[in-house]
């Protein structure tokens, strides 16, 4: 099935069921969606430099992840991109993900690694994701002014802009290449207080209140640009088990600061992650399972399991499963998606019809679903909250001292940054995962949904 990775945040509004339990979720029937999160700081002295690395972690069997909101503490010690060198190393992040391939089952582990960088925040010199030039390179690819940055370092993706218009106070940018394709992931961090998303219901679930702390915001590719379209690609499935390792650094080789330690404390860091629905409840997310109203038969992570002619249909709902009656077809509507890839593998919803529309956005395309209005299964919301101690725990906390982070953000100060003003050490921010949402970098190149790597309308 299509993959939609990161939830747009018109389909978090419209969840009237969330499930939130700290560091579990109840299981829905078959379902089960219960990541593992591990924060390890390496040197916890108070006002030093922050390497911190993320663990974020999906076992065999669960829901593949949906989206996460996160937030970076308030009083931790960040320092803005117009501080740090453009180029500079900020960190790296590894990975192995499970994928099907090629509408085969999704049991292919592809190793994932990207070198991210500080890059630039001049929303006025931009750069296209297209091959404007028609070099067989996309423009972000390329290093047009010979600098050895490539270009989505030195300029700025002007895709964001139609994503989240708002000024981002630091960006950092690293790319891959998957199946001969470069594909960019960036972190954006944005001022305490930010208002990001104007869909108010999605604001209540994600409060602005500046004492969360920094919002971020992790892009894949061009994933969510308004002006892009589907297109079928090789990878069809992305599923679990999920292993991701963010580093990020706390300075750069040159030794320019990146991110502080707070003062002696303690603070609590919280992962919200959101698990795929299940529309029939047999354990399958909606974008890995071919009959999403239909309890499977087989297995979809097995090869040919529940899929005697192997065309990527569970029995539960192929039309045709005996490979010797002719019953073999990877397209079963000729719509020119893959059944594994396709939102309604037996109603053609292909490039000549709809291109995979999905008002809702359930993973179910409008052409097959009961009420193309109404979500398919509900949406499981996971907060994972970790105790980082700085120092022995007992102080009161508080940010970094300007003698110890001089380029640190203060609200309110010079650098547009914060007030001083502490909790008494307990700061309960909700803090990242962007080691997740990056994992899905490598499905993007499968096409079909619009979280996906898409041409622009008209190209």
């Amino acid at each position: 099935m299509i993959l939609k990775t990161l939830m747009r945040w018109g389909a978090v509004a419209a969840v009237l069921a969330f499930v939130i339990v700290a560091g579990k979720a109840d299981p829905v029937g078959a379902q089960t969606f219960d990541p593992q999160l591990t924060i390890t700081l390496a040197d916890p002295t108070p006002e030093v430099p922050s390497v911190l690395t993320n663990d974020f972690d999906l076992a065999e069997g669960d829901l593949q992840f949906g989206g996460i909101v996160s937030f970076i503490p308030l009083d931790w010690g960040i320092v803005p991109g117009d501080k740090i060198p453009i180029g500079a190393s900020m960190g790296n992040l590894f990975s192995d993900a499970t994928l099907g391939l090629i509408n085969s089952a999704c049991n292919q582990v592809l190793p994932v690694n990207f070198d991210m960088m500080n890059a630039s925040l001049d929303r006025g010199n931009t750069v296209s994701m297209d091959d404007t030039d028609d070099s067989l390179t996309e423009d972000f690819a390329e290093d047009n002014d010979g600098n050895g940055n490539l270009d989505f370092v030195d300029r700025y993706p002007d895709f964001i802009d139609r994503i989240v218009d708002v000024q981002p106070i630091r960006r950092a940018a690293g790319m891959t290449i998957v199946a001969g394709t470069p594909v960019l992931l960036q972190f954006l961090i944005f001022e305490p207080g930010t208002l990001i998303f104007e869909n108010e219901v999605a604001n209540d679930i994600i409060s602005t209140d500046y004492e969360l702390g920094y919002p971020t915001l992790t892009l894949l590719q061009a994933a969510g640009d308004p002006d892009i379209v589907p297109e079928p690609g090789i990878i069809t499935d992305f599923c679990t088990p999920l292993l991701t390792e963010n580093n990020t650094f706390g300075e750069t080789a040159d030794g320019d600061q990146v991110m502080v330690n707070p003062q002696n404390g303690t603070y609590t860091f919280t992962t919200i992650a959101v698990g795929q629905r299940d529309s029939d409840g047999d354990g399958y997310e909606n974008t890995l399972d071919t009959c999403v109203l239909t309890p499977n038969i087989g297995n979809p992570r097995v090869t040919m399991d529940g899929d005697l002619d192997g065309d990527g249909l569970d029995a539960a709902c192929d039309p045709n499963d005996d490979p010797a009656a002719q019953g073999t077809d990877s397209d079963e509507d000729a719509d020119g998606y893959p059944n594994r890839q396709d939102n309604c593998p037996l109603h053609p919803n292909g490039e000549r019809e709809d291109n995979q529309a999905d008002e809702d956005e359930d993973q179910i395309g409008d052409a097959c679903d009961p009420d193309p209005l109404v979500e398919n299964g509900e949406l499981t919301l996971v907060r994972l909250e970790k105790v980082i101690t700085i120092g022995d725990g007992t102080g009161p906390g508080g940010p970094p001292s300007a003698e110890a982070c001089p380029d640190c953000f203060v609200l309110g100060g010079e650098n547009g940054s914060s007030s001083g003003d502490d909790d008494g050490g307990s700061n309960s921010g909700v803090i990242i995962g962007i080691i997740v949402a990056v994992i899905a970098a490598i499905a993007i190149i499968g096409g079909g949904s619009v979280m996906m790597m898409r041409r622009r309308e008209g190209a």
